[in-house]
C-alpha cells in the first residue's frame, strides 16, 4: 500500500490495497486486535456498537454462538451473559439474521420495520384476532413470556403456535420489544414504551436505511457494496456504492480482485498502529460478524468454512461445531468443540502447515476451557 490519495486531490489516484492491509483494517474494524492488549474487559455494549449486530443462535456446545463473538472480542465470561440483561442496552430484531443491536439503532431500525410490513415474513400469517390480544394483554399487563400466554405448541425456531407468531409478528414490525430474556433464555416481551426505547418516529425508514448502511460500512472497515448489502440483508434496489460515497469513503482496489472496495480515508491514519497479536489464536464463532459472508471470507482469508451441526454426523466432513481460527490477520485453520459435563472436548483438528499445530491446539483447548467458566466479581 503507497501513499493514499487524499480528498480534494485534482485527480484522486485509486489506490491498490495487498490483501494483507485488507485482512488488517477488516479485523480491526471487528474489534478483534484490541483484548490481547485489554488491561481490562470490555463491555458487551461496546462490543456489539463495534460490531453493528451480533447474531443470535442458540446452539452452544461450547457457549451459545453470540457469547464467542462477545468472549473472541475480550468480553469476560461473566459479562458475556449479561448480552440478555437489560442493563446491557441492547435490542433483538432482524440484523443479518435475528440478532442484537444497539438501543441507539431503535429509530434507524425504521426502514427494516417498514419493509417487513410491507412484506410481510416467511412462514405462517399471524391471526390478527391474537395480535390484538396479545398486543391487548401485555400494555395492560406488562412484560411477559410467550409461557405467560399459556401451553405453546411451537418449539424452537418452529412458528406453530399463533400466539407465538403473533408475538413474532409484533416483535418484527416493532410494535412488541425485546430488551431481556429470563434464566430459562425465553424472549420477554414488551412495548417499546415499557422498554424505554427511543420513539421510532425519529427517523423516516429511508433515512433510518441510509444510516444502517453507514454501520454496515463502518463494521466492515473495508467493504464491495455485495459485502454491506449482505451485512443487514439491504434491499437489492438499494444503491450501496452511491451512499458509500456519499458517506466520503473513497473507492480502492484489493489485490486480486476486480470489484470496487469502500474504505474511509481518516481509518487509514492508524493503519500502522494496529495491535494485531501473531501470538494470539482467537476461535470464532461460526456466526461471527468477521466472516459470516462466505465470499468475503473466500477472499480475505483463503478459507470457506461451512457449518455442519445440522447435518446427520454421517455426512459432516469435520465436526459439528467448526469454529475459524484467527491468528493476527489470518485465519491459520478450524478446532470441532464441545463441551461435556463442564470440560472442553476437541474432536477435530487442523492448521495450516507453517503453524506449530501443538502449541496453538493446547492454546485453543486452554482458551475455550477459560471461556465455560463463570468469573467470580
Amino acid at each position: 500500500m503507497s501513499g493514499f490519495a487524499r480528498r480534494g486531490s485534482a485527480t484522486p489516484a485509486i489506490e491498490t490495497f495487498s490483501l494483507m492491509h485488507a485482512r488488517q483494517i477488516a479485523v480491526r474494524a471487528q474489534g478483534l486486535e484490541i483484548h490481547s492488549v485489554q488491561s481490562q474487559p470490555i463491555s458487551v455494549a461496546s462490543v456489539v456498537e463495534k460490531v453493528g449486530c451480533v447474531q443470535l443462535d442458540a446452539l452452544q456446545p461450547v457457549r451459545r454462538s453470540h457469547e464467542l463473538v462477545l468472549l473472541s472480542r475480550g468480553v469476560s465470561t461473566r459479562d458475556a451473559n449479561l448480552a440478555h440483561d437489560t442493563s446491557a442496552g441492547l435490542f433483538e430484531t432482524w440484523g443479518h439474521a435475528h440478532s442484537l443491536l444497539p438501543q441507539r439503532l431503535w429509530p434507524v431500525w425504521s426502514w427494516r420495520r417498514h419493509q417487513i410490513k410491507k412484506h410481510g415474513l416467511t412462514g405462517p400469517q399471524p391471526d390478527l384476532q391474537i395480535i390484538k390480544q396479545v398486543l391487548n394483554r401485555i400494555e395492560e399487563s406488562g412484560p411477559l413470556t410467550l409461557s405467560d400466554f399459556g401451553r405453546s405448541s411451537g418449539v424452537g425456531w418452529e412458528r406453530s403456535s399463533p400466539v407465538k407468531t403473533a408475538c413474532e409478528w409484533l416483535l418484527s414490525i416493532g410494535e412488541l420489544a425485546v430488551v431481556s430474556r429470563d434464566a430459562g433464555w425465553r424472549r420477554i416481551y414488551q412495548t417499546p414504551d415499557q422498554a424505554g426505547l427511543p420513539h421510532p418516529d425519529q427517523i423516516d425508514p429511508a433515512e433510518g436505511l441510509r444510516q444502517a448502511v453507514l454501520v454496515a460500512l463502518q463494521a466492515l472497515g473495508i467493504s464491495t457494496a455485495k459485502h454491506v448489502r449482505d451485512y443487514f440483508r439491504f434491499p437489492r434496489d438499494v444503491n450501496i456504492a452511491a451512499l458509500a460515497r456519499s458517506y466520503g469513503y473513497d473507492v480502492v482496489h484489493v489485490h486480486g480482485s476486480n470489484e470496487e472496495w469502500f474504505v474511509d480515508p481518516d481509518s487509514l491514519e492508524s493503519l500502522t498502529e494496529c495491535t494485531l497479536d501473531p501470538s494470539a489464536v482467537i476461535p470464532l464463532s461460526p456466526f461471527d460478524s468477521l466472516i459470516w459472508t462466505r465470499s468475503r471470507q473466500q477472499f480475505l482469508f483463503g478459507k470457506t468454512y461451512l457449518l455442519e451441526a445440522y447435518k446427520p454426523a454421517s455426512k459432516r466432513e469435520f465436526g459439528y461445531f467448526s469454529m475459524p481460527l484467527l491468528l493476527g490477520d489470518r485465519i491459520i485453520g478450524r478446532v470441532a468443540a464441545r463441551r461435556y459435563e463442564g470440560k472442553v472436548a476437541i474432536e477435530n483438528f487442523e492448521c495450516d502447515s507453517d503453524i506449530e499445530e501443538d502449541a496453538v491446539r493446547a492454546s485453543v483447548e486452554q482458551q475455550l476451557n477459560h471461556w465455560t467458566l463463570e468469573d467470580i466479581p
